[in-house]
């Protein structure tokens, strides 16, 4: 089964419905604690390659023109596992985006001074007035049964779009996933490509397609569009990315503009999956329909 990723919109309420409905109606600023988890690129751990107290480091900084507090907190390896903020804000979603904007900043910072790679991979935030608190970490499916013995192995012809999709599903990027899953798209509306006729012809924007991948507000511009059509609303996005000559643009992006690129990607990563599933289909097929034909 195939999963969104980048789902960094979403916050999810952990405590009971008053409390939630309470801290959205207070218009008053007031404390949030906003803690950031880390993820290791490399080994994909819950941690970075900072060295770190479990009783953190504080700093005082500034966040929205008011006075804040930022911490860097060490997990039970001596790594950097977490950091927390304290700031004032209004509503949960301005003290998320002003403590994300300050963090993304500090890990800049980082990965250019000791050339570590490291990212955010989830938060928390608590309202300390009301006692509401949220939670966005990655949803971690459990493992999926396949036949060892009957899967099908991909043609040559078809393994560097294979190869591009094995690098769509392993980003973490959402730039780099929709790069992929582009090409993968754009190569399969090539006549000239190694997707059949067939499968390129009947390929069309289902309803399937845009709730899996989140994208069911473009359902008006996509629901029904052929894969031509596809490959021409996400070619702005991908032109967006690269600043010509074939070089990727400096981008700086915030929250809400990555949580839309992450969005595009999924729709783009989702109709490259079912694209390419729908061809190894259709030459299995082909090849059972070849291998029942009489031979004399």
């Amino acid at each position: 089964m195939w999963l969104p990723y980048h789902t960094s919109g979403s916050l999810k309420a952990e405590t009971d419905a008053e409390t939630i409905r309470l801290s959205r109606l207070d218009p008053a600023p007031r404390t949030f604690l906003v803690g950031f988890f880390l993820r290791n690129p490399v080994t994909q751990a819950w941690e970075a390659d900072l060295r770190a107290e479990a009783a953190g480091t504080t700093l005082a900084c500034e966040l929205g023109g008011a006075p804040a507090e930022v911490g860097f907190y060490g997990n039970d390896a001596g790594k950097l596992g977490e950091v927390l903020y304290r700031l004032t804000a209004t509503d949960p979603k301005e003290a998320l985006r002003l403590a994300h904007e300050d963090l993304e900043r500090r890990l800049a910072g980082f990965v250019i001074d000791t050339g570590r790679g490291m990212d955010i991979v989830g938060w928390r935030v608590a309202d300390m007035t009301h006692g509401a608190r949220w939670r966005c970490t990655p949803f971690r499916p459990s493992a999926l049964a396949i036949s060892y013995t009957d899967a099908a192995t991909v043609p040559d012809d078809l393994r560097p779009l294979a190869a591009l999709y094995k690098r769509t599903r392993n980003a973490p990027d959402a730039s780099y996933r929709l790069l992929c899953a582009y090409a993968i798209l754009a190569e399969g509306a090539n006549p000239e490509g190694p997707i059949s006729a067939e499968v390129r012809e009947s390929f069309t924007v289902t309803q399937e397609l845009l709730i899996h991948s989140g994208a069911m507000e473009y359902a008006t511009l996509l629901a029904g569009k052929s894969l031509g059509e596809l490959v021409e609303f996400l070619r702005p996005e991908q032109d967006a990315l690269l600043a010509g000559s074939g070089r990727l643009r400096a981008l700086v992006l915030d929250q809400a503009a990555e949580q839309r690129l992450g969005l595009i990607a999924n729709l783009a990563d989702f109709a490259a999956h079912k694209l390419l599933g729908a061809e190894m289909r259709h030459r299995e097929a082909a090849g059972l329909e070849r291998s029942l034909q009489p031979t004399g």
